[in-house]
């Protein structure tokens, strides 16, 4: 998963290459923790985090769990959370299993 931190507008992107599914989301944990879980003390650079799944076609169970755990670090920073993505199939998941309520999902392009 792409990182970009804009400290000027104190937004962190994480940007999916494809598909959040179980053969490629554990690969990303470590690295995600460590952005949502800062040593104490330390201050957080940013206030949004997008998650861009602009080239998802498809978000299994592992991938919902994945993104929650990614908003409940959000939230921990006291963050708001914006999921982008652009596959219908995606945006029904979110609706359904309520990610809605919890993050602003955005139509990408």
């Amino acid at each position: 998963m792409k990182t970009n931190l804009d400290p000027q507008n104190k937004v962190l992107t994480l940007t999916a290459p494809g598909d959040l599914v179980s053969t490629t989301v554990n690969r990303q944990h470590p690295e995600i923790n460590q952005l949502l879980d800062p040593p104490p003390g330390a201050a957080t650079q940013w206030s949004l985090l997008r998650l861009d799944l602009s080239a998802a076609k498809m978000v299994d169970s592992v991938g919902l769990n994945f993104i929650v755990s990614i908003l409940k670090g959000a939230q921990k920073q006291g963050a708001k959370m914006q999921i982008l993505y652009s596959n219908p199939n995606v945006h029904r998941t979110f609706l359904f299993t309520r990610l809605d309520r919890h993050a602003e999902l955005i139509k990408a392009g």
